[in-house]
């Protein structure tokens, strides 16, 4: 280990567990030398899901100033997850901050842990607390400040037009921003839909220094007038220099990296043609009503549509798979999918020593996370099915599983990227198979498109292999039998 390393210095020694420094991945080293190195600048960590971020990030926290205040800003469902880490690793006792209406923080607090969501209300008592000590950030998720609505104009009492800060999370987060000495963002997807989602989130740890929104997409998007008003980011440019500017201040860990020790993951593309569909489900009300309501209420019923196709299949899948005792999850994006899957399943199941579980957005957080640990503890086969909303991001034990089915396909390369990594990640004990199912003729193939799309401007944008392999999978590319043009087309009846 070099000289000037953290973890030689013996104050930060004796902040870690004693069996912490054994325990670090190469990677994980790595990246705490890279930190230290970089002093107050802010940077980056754009590690795969389920590599160790939260376990560098305390790295990095206990690595800071004496009197340091450290804050971090996080999920709802993972605060706790944050507070536990942080008392398994290190001396670092976190105070979880919960409600909208802030009561008073000690003197004697070194670090506290809250949510994106109440930031805006927990504001000005992290600033009283704070006071005149350094103050180090972790944003957690960073891509969940992605937004560049900030400010909005006003008429000054002289008649002149400004600007001023919005009252949004996104303006709360900029402030605080600004008033950090030391600044880290962590994600394993910084580009959760488009290019332009980078430009606040390289704001929130470099204060200024990206220029503006507005200069960004310009010079970095391509942008243009849009075909109904507004700007056209969807676009790039400067490739090349946008990858040296973010790999300046970022430390990366692909997948591949991280998945080194892991058992193996294999993806495949499901494509149901007609005759391996379930007979339709009459949706002629159902689209009448949606008609009179407008384009996304008819989109809304081609989806329930595409998955009634599906729903025969899917059942008739996942029963062998229980069958030949393995854990089978079920991710799909509606409700109504969720309960119908579940209802089907549960029918004539006959297996006493199967469990079986569902869970969406209407299940309180305690009981979601009481129905994850269940899963992970169940001995022999079992199915669990629930929508990748309120699944598919900062859920651990997950990757318990044999057999992935992807019912209906996530609509950006973030969220497909965090669903997947619930089943491939530290503590993963047995290989998966995850599967896309798209039925053909349906509105499935539109989002397929979408998703492709967008997974390859990802791509290109962090040269990210990973991601690669994935839009190959919905394109049929590693497919042996070179599935169907067809699939990235929107057919005629859409």
């Amino acid at each position: 280990m070099g000289q000037g390393f953290p973890w030689e210095v013996p104050r930060i020694h004796t902040r870690l567990k004693p069996w912490v420094l054994e325990f670090l991945t190469p990677y994980q080293k790595d990246a705490w030398g890279w930190l230290h190195s970089r002093g107050n600048d802010g940077s980056n960590l754009w590690w795969a899901c389920g590599s160790g971020k939260t376990l560098a990030a305390l790295l990095f926290l206990v690595s800071g100033p004496v009197g340091e205040k450290k804050v971090i800003i996080t999920r709802a469902t993972t605060k706790n997850q944050w507070k536990r880490e942080a008392s398994q690793y290190t001396d670092l006792k976190l105070r979880v901050l919960s409600g909208t209406t802030p009561y008073e923080l000690s003197p004697g607090d070194e670090a506290v842990v809250l949510s994106w969501e109440i930031l805006k209300g927990w504001y000005p008592e992290l600033v009283r607390w704070a006071g005149n000590h350094p103050m180090s950030v972790i944003w957690d998720e960073i891509h969940k400040g992605k937004s560049h609505r900030r400010k909005e104009k006003y008429v000054r009492t002289n008649g002149t037009i400004g600007w001023r800060l919005m009252e949004n999370r996104a303006a709360y987060a900029s402030r605080l921003s600004k008033l950090a000495s030391r600044s880290l963002g962590l994600t394993a997807t910084p580009i959760r839909d488009r290019r332009d989602d980078l430009w606040a989130q390289l704001d929130l740890i470099q204060p200024g220094r990206w220029q503006s929104s507005w200069d960004f997409v310009h010079y970095f998007c391509d942008a243009k007038p849009g075909l109904y008003g507004g700007l056209d980011t969807t676009g790039t440019s400067n490739c090349e220099e946008l990858k040296r500017k973010l790999s300046s201040v970022t430390h990366a860990v692909s997948y591949t990296e991280m998945a080194k020790d892991l058992p193996p993951k294999r993806r495949q593309l499901v494509y149901l043609g007609p005759e391996d569909q379930t007979r339709q489900m009459s949706f002629r009300t159902e689209m009448k009503k949606a008609a009179r309501r407008g384009g996304s209420a008819v989109f809304e019923v081609r989806l329930q549509e595409a998955a009634s196709r599906k729903r025969g299949w899917i059942v008739k899948e996942v029963r062998e798979m229980l069958d030949q005792n393995q854990k089978v999850v079920v991710f799909t994006s509606r409700r109504k999918d969720c309960e119908s899957l579940y209802t089907s399943l549960q029918k004539g199941r006959g297996r006493e020593s199967c469990g079986m579980w569902c869970g969406h957005g209407g299940d309180s957080l305690a009981e979601r996370e009481r129905m994850v640990r269940d899963y992970a503890d169940h001995e022999g086969p079992a199915l669990f099915i629930g929508t990748h909303d309120a699944f598919g991001e900062a859920i651990d034990g997950l990757q318990h599983t044999d057999v992935v089915y992807f019912a209906l396909l996530p609509w950006t390369p973030g969220q497909v990227t965090q669903a997947e990594g619930r089943f491939s990640r530290h503590g993963s004990d047995r290989p998966v198979l995850i599967s896309y199912v798209v039925a053909e003729g349906t509105v499935d193939e539109h989002v397929a498109d979408i998703l492709l799309e967008k997974l390859e401007d990802v791509s290109v944008t962090l040269n990210d292999g990973e991601t690669q392999s994935l839009a190959d999978t919905l394109s049929g590319a590693d497919n042996e039998e070179a599935i169907i043009n067809s699939i990235l087309e929107v057919s005629n009846g859409m």
